[in-house]
């Protein structure tokens, strides 16, 4: 079977979306290295960040610990 067609674009999305996931997910940890969270916080959001695929980088950067723009 040759990939044409439906089949190029499910190669485009099992590409696209671990590439999407990488780069939010480094984004995120670098925005971790910025905070000033004690060194066990950080390291639970670095593993929810690493372990749960696009929601535990949502969460981080959505709820932005550490930060005091309030």
């Amino acid at each position: 079977m040759d990939a044409i067609g439906l089949n190029e674009g499910f190669l485009l999305i099992q590409c696209v979306l671990p590439a999407f996931w990488l780069l939010l997910s480094f984004f995120a940890l670098l925005r971790l290295r910025q905070c000033s969270l004690p060194e066990t916080a950080a390291a639970i959001w670095a593993v929810f960040i690493v372990v749960v695929p696009f929601l535990g980088a949502l969460a981080f950067l959505i709820v932005r610990p550490g930060d005091q723009s309030t």
